[in-house]
């Protein structure tokens, strides 16, 4: 049998495969979304444990332990030798509690989306959003201290690059706005002692900001404003840069107008605004996340949107910014930024 007659048959298989691969997707997040729950990984640190043994420490049925150890080996995410599981590299690093790049809390959030995105259909059919958390209303402070920690998570991985990338020697006073619990502010201000920053967020948020701070050893170098960033001014020519970190995918571009101009206004002469969002491309097909980072503002937001890096060079230079640059960073992410 000639190759050219195998070949139609193995495109199609190929495609079958690729389309059973995104429909299964949900199977292998639930994976991990369980054994992440169950802390199953830091169980594993060190010389690992029998199905037996793990199955005994977190109360689980026999059978069933093994056949979730068995998918997490599939997904390169534990190994077995001899009966005895072990975490891989990966798991050791990432997923293991009290590590330093631990993401768990990151998935977790993910997790915490599950039902978010069931709602997905209504949500395209309507326009409007199926799991919207208005800010005004009564905080639910289990649900924010999640969310805050899993910014956190990823923070800690994106502020080394952020701040390899960016030349911050000649920046005194920063704002962190919406900086959540101070990621970026504490690891700006620990690479650049002469720097003091301030942490600028919704009053809830603020409270668990003022732990972390306290918690990172900087008594004076990081600071903290409570506000609305929609109602409430930044102060005038106060700041060398302002830092607006995954902010403007919650807004409608109107808003994100506003919230730039507060930004100018807050920067002293040649003063820099850096914008990190998940920035599309000119055609906003690319990259996979933001396109699906879109939809979950759909779902989960009154306007917001990933956006692209002329939407957001638009509104810089509207509002006067010049010498606009995008600057890629890993993790779908990328920064903009524009000078007074």
């Amino acid at each position: 049998m000639s190759k050219s007659s195998l070949s139609p048959l193995s495109s199609k298989c190929r495609d079958i495969q690729y389309l059973n691969e995104i429909s299964y997707s949900y199977w292998k997040a639930q994976v991990l979304f369980v054994a992440v729950e169950m802390d199953l990984f830091t169980l594993l640190e060190g010389k690992g444990k029998s199905c037996k043994a793990i199955s005994k420490r977190l109360g689980t049925n026999l059978r069933a332990t093994e056949m979730i150890l068995n998918a997490l080996i599939s997904l390169g995410l534990l190994s077995k030798v001899k009966g005895v599981y072990k975490n891989t590299a990966i798991s050791n690093r990432y997923l293991v509690k009290g590590n330093s790049l631990y993401q768990g809390d990151r998935i977790h959030h993910f997790h915490n989306l599950w039902d978010n995105w069931s709602g997905l259909g209504v949500a395209i059919k309507t326009g409007k959003p199926t799991a919207y958390d208005n800010a005004e209303e009564e905080v639910d402070e289990r649900k924010l201290n999640e969310f805050i920690k899993a910014m956190h998570n990823i923070g800690i991985i994106q502020a080394e690059e952020v701040c390899k990338r960016l030349d911050l020697k000649n920046c005194h006073k920063l704002l962190d706005l919406g900086g959540g619990q101070g990621t970026y502010a504490v690891r700006f201000v620990k690479g650049n002692p002469k720097m003091t920053a301030v942490v600028f967020d919704l009053p809830d948020v603020i409270k668990i900001t003022k732990r972390y701070i306290r918690k990172s050893g900087l008594k004076e170098g990081v600071m903290v404003q409570a506000g609305d960033c929609l109602k409430d001014g930044l102060g005038k020519e106060l700041y060398d840069i302002v830092f607006v970190s995954n902010l403007l995918h919650i807004y409608k571009p109107v808003e994100n107008q506003r919230i730039l101009k507060k930004c100018w206004d807050s920067l002293k002469k040649k003063g820099i605004v850096v914008i990190q969002e998940f920035i599309l491309n000119s055609s906003k097909t690319r990259p996979l996340f933001g396109t699906l980072f879109s939809l979950n503002m759909l779902i989960g937001t009154s306007g917001g949107s990933s956006y692209t890096e002329r939407d957001m060079k638009g509104w810089l230079k509207k509002i006067g910014f010049k010498n606009l640059k995008k600057i890629n960073l890993s993790l779908d992410s990328g920064l903009i930024v524009g000078y007074k």
